[in-house]
């Protein structure tokens, strides 16, 4: 985003935006292509997330 005045911008906040989903569905089709209890873990692994979110002190 302009770090290189000879360069320009390059991209977007949009493409920032497209780029992330785009791993996030890419990463969900590996999880899911290497272990049949990919939604288990997957929803397992949010669980711990949101539980240490949660116990942070602010």
């Amino acid at each position: 985003m302009r770090a290189n005045p000879r360069k320009g911008s390059s991209h977007t906040w949009d493409d920032v935006h497209k780029e992330l989903r785009d791993v996030a569905i890419t990463s969900l089709i590996a999880l899911a292509s290497l272990t049949p209890d990919a939604q288990e873990l997957f929803d397992e692994r949010l669980q711990h997330i949101g539980e240490r979110s949660l116990t942070r002190p602010n």
